[in-house]
């Protein structure tokens, strides 16, 4: 795994009294994407708000890097590109001129780096037109390009692909992992699209009530399903499954439920028979994130 790009440490951040995020800590290496879930309220904005430095924490540590961006802040920023909140483009201007403007504020930006960046969005054919002709997903694209200008490490992006449609969704991915692979930059993505985080990230972190409920390596979760038995001794087979296998489980009607890993389910089948049970029927649910975040958050939704 790479060198730590984006680390929090129990950071916290209080408004007004009011503790708004809790001792939340997680990291991005070099060359993953994570992906940060919460509902509406969880605290997501105000944490990306932090790691932007649009906001200070209250207490904790937040590392760019390893630049700290309370005590180096400059040399932490350096290393960031970010679409939050939306982006600011003048829509009378063309996409270059757009780019070249925001450049201008740069020291280190040079031609070649822009038109680097466009490559890379894939807007070379449309770059000197009037923004005010884009559709929204060259929009974004075009917003992505800025935040590219200056060689970022790490890639912030808050609900990139809001408003577009699947196509538009489609490409924005391929982009998104064509960077990661052609620059081993690290990315931070919020979204409520649960499918689209399932695609592109590495790794998730869950965020409610400004807590963190979980960090954890998508493929490891996914692997993980729900499966369904009806055994003759549903009572004995839950005791079994915590006794040997340290699988907590549910009985639910008829049927003994358990989040289990399917690489060792023919051997807890196997084991049940052998311990004289009688295996009615058994069937397996895949595990999307979306069951996860609803199972985490108590049902809440993503808004």
């Amino acid at each position: 795994m790479g060198k730590q790009t984006l680390l929090l440490e129990n950071v916290t951040k209080t408004i007004k009294g009011k503790e708004i995020i809790r001792g939340i800590s997680f990291s991005v290496n070099e060359g993953e994407i994570l992906g940060f879930l919460g509902s509406n309220g969880a605290g997501k904005s105000t944490t990306l708000r932090m790691i932007v430095g649009l906001s200070k924490p209250s207490s904790g540590r937040i590392e760019i890097c390893g630049h700290s961006i309370t005590k180096n802040y400059v040399q932490a920023m350096s290393n960031i590109g970010c679409i939050i909140e939306g982006h600011d483009l003048y829509n009378y201007m063309s996409g270059m001129d757009n780019l070249n403007m925001l450049a201008a504020m740069s020291k280190n930006v040079k031609e070649k780096d822009i038109f680097e960046a466009v490559q890379l969005v894939g807007l070379e054919n449309r770059i000197n037109d009037k923004v005010s002709t884009y559709s929204l997903g060259m929009k974004q694209r075009l917003g992505l390009a800025q935040a590219l200008i200056h060689h970022p490490k790490l890639l912030i992006l808050d609900e990139p692909t809001n408003g577009l449609d699947p196509s538009g969704i489609n490409e924005f991915r391929s982009i998104i992992k064509t960077l990661v692979k052609e620059r081993n930059i690290s990315v931070l993505i919020s979204s409520h699209l649960m499918s689209e985080i399932e695609l592109l990230c590495d790794k998730v972190s869950i965020i409610k009530n400004g807590t963190i409920l979980k960090n954890a390596v998508v493929e490891e979760l996914l692997n993980t399903q729900e499966v369904f038995w009806v055994l003759d001794d549903n009572q004995k087979g839950k005791e079994l499954l915590k006794k040997h296998w340290e699988i907590n489980s549910e009985i639910i009607g008829e049927k003994l439920e358990a989040s289990v890993d399917l690489s060792i389910l023919t051997e807890i089948n196997k084991f049940f028979l052998e311990e004289g049970l009688m295996l009615k029927f058994v069937d397996n649910k895949h595990k999307t994130l979306e069951d996860l975040f609803l199972t985490l958050t108590e049902g809440n939704k993503i808004i």
